[in-house]
């Protein structure tokens, strides 16, 4: 059985793997437990956002057999502070975005029939003093869900 169901962790090991300047790389759950004192810059944080399941494929014989178009926001911590030598390592949110946008397109999850689309992008913390700020960068995948009846 293929559940069809985005599961983030590796996503999260690729990026990790495929970004080491970032000095953290977190799912939903160590994002919740974070605070305003406790973001560490950069960072991203991987966090499941919705699943749009299509039709059955099949009409007959025991099996719900369908393409699942999974959604899940990567949240981007940099301090933006004026270094613009393009490095992630400095939290410039143009070089971290634009690294983070290669590496995860180039990811297929488990039971994915293709790798990750990005959809979308927005602030979503105000800028502070530090320069510091959140950015989220909505991404797509469809999956294969097949559940014997």
């Amino acid at each position: 059985m293929k559940a069809g169901i985005l599961d983030i962790a590796p996503i999260a090991a690729a990026l990790r793997i495929a970004m080491p300047d970032l000095v953290e790389v977190g799912t939903a759950g160590s994002f919740g437990a974070l605070t305003r004192e406790t973001i560490r810059y950069p960072s991203a944080h991987i966090i499941p956002l919705a699943e749009s399941p299509g039709p059955n494929r099949y009409e007959s014989g025991n099996i719900l057999s369908q393409r699942v178009a999974a959604r899940f926001g990567v949240v981007w911590a940099v301090r933006d502070i004026g270094d613009r030598k393009g490095s992630i390592a400095s939290g410039d949110i143009r070089a971290v975005r634009l690294a983070g946008l290669m590496a995860i397109c180039r990811i297929e999850p488990p039971d994915a029939e293709s790798a990750c689309e990005p959809v979308s992008g927005k602030l979503v913390s105000t800028v502070d003093r530090k320069g510091q700020m959140l950015w989220q960068d909505d991404f797509t995948v469809t999956l294969n869900r097949h559940i014997p009846l």
